[in-house]
């Protein structure tokens, strides 16, 4: 908002506007910059001819020429380079040239880093500083906990830092039904039955509160997602928490679940029959739509998004994109490796050490 200043009045009433000192004008408070400005000792600059208003808790006042812009001084070439060399982040560090010259990734790393992905957003909202920072945090993260290959539709055990526990710790058995968003803000959802109620509980993959991630079986399903056993019967869902882990080996493909689900009668949650699910149950699906809704449904199921070009651009990350990323993550993953083997030495080392010490 702007208003426009009178002249500036004669010394009796510049003398008159030093002493409105607790009156407001249109709202607004008048600081003593514009009444030193209406002086006629004074005169006052271009800068008092626009004036700014605040907020204020009495309403807007002025705020005063220095303060109105926010400087913020502009980095050079060389002081980003420099700032690239300290952090190790920048084109010119050796982790950004071994991942420009690595070949090959194996399918593994796909799979166990599935969050490593950019996000599928604009280039405009997108800093490749910021998404190698992320990597890089995701990786100490992982120094700490263990976290394996899951898919959804697989079952995890989840111990969860609790102080209202008895022993602080928090358990939940449950079928995984989501995975959202990428990097450190990667989520995945539970659902299991406890006490004859459906719980699901979402868990950040990256937050320091979680203690363990226990994969007890390995398995995928059909779809991207399980939201549609809101909707279906609680056996499906079901699963013991004292279940025994199921051995697998990281060499051999993901076992794929094409379980058909029947879903209960309506009314849903969602209409599922306009999202294209191929873990449903379609012939006993349409026994509850009528005529208009199978035709309607069918119509919607047909397969011309793979040719909408516009489509694939906008929910798909560029392919260069996508394995720069999986290159920087391979390599980290390496020295993630290496930093284990180091562990495992020092705890042999400490062990037999204490071996010695207590038989001396």
């Amino acid at each position: 908002i702007q208003l426009e200043m009178p002249p500036a009045p004669s010394a009796a009433a510049g003398s008159c506007a030093l002493s409105l000192g607790s009156r407001f004008l249109f709202g607004c408070r008048v600081t003593a910059a514009h009444r030193f400005a209406a002086s006629p000792v004074q005169p006052p600059s271009p800068l008092h001819q626009q004036p700014h208003l605040q907020p204020c808790r009495q309403g807007r006042r002025w705020l005063r020429p220095e303060l109105r812009g926010v400087y913020k001084p502009r980095l050079s070439p060389e002081a980003m380079k420099e700032f690239w060399r300290l952090s190790g982040i920048g084109p010119d560090h050796s982790r950004a040239k071994a991942a420009d010259q690595q070949a090959e990734v194996p399918p593994e790393i796909k799979r166990l880093y599935q969050e490593a992905l950019p996000p599928i957003v604009s280039q405009d909202y997108r800093d490749p500083i910021v998404e190698s920072l992320h990597r890089a945090e995701m990786m100490r993260r992982r120094r700490v906990i263990n976290i394996p290959e899951f898919h959804v539709g697989s079952i995890l055990a989840v111990s969860v830092m609790d102080k209202h526990a008895p022993n602080k710790v928090n358990r939940f058995v449950g079928l995984c039904i989501l995975r959202r968003h990428t990097g450190l803000f990667t989520t995945f959802t539970l659902r299991n039955m406890v006490d004859q109620v459906c719980v699901q509980i979402e868990y950040e993959l990256y937050s320091p509160s979680i203690v363990s991630i226990q994969l007890l079986k390995l398995e995928r399903r059909l779809d991207d997602n399980l939201l549609y056993l809101m909707d279906a019967p609680h056996s499906h869902c079901t699963i013991p928490f004292d279940m025994v882990p199921e051995p697998y080996s990281r060499n051999d493909p993901v076992p794929v679940n094409r379980e058909r689900v029947r879903l209960n009668p309506p009314p849903w949650m969602c209409k599922w029959h306009l999202h294209g699910y191929q873990g449903i149950d379609l012939e006993h699906l349409y026994s509850y739509l009528s005529d208009k809704d199978v035709a309607k449904a069918i119509e919607f199921s047909k397969a011309y998004k793979r040719y909408d070009l516009l489509d694939q651009y906008l929910n798909r990350v560029p392919v260069p994109d996508a394995d720069y990323a999986f290159k920087d993550i391979f390599i980290q993953h390496q020295e993630l490796l290496q930093h284990q083997q180091q562990q495992q030495q020092s705890s042999k080392k400490s062990e037999v050490i204490s071996k010695l010490t207590g038989t001396a």
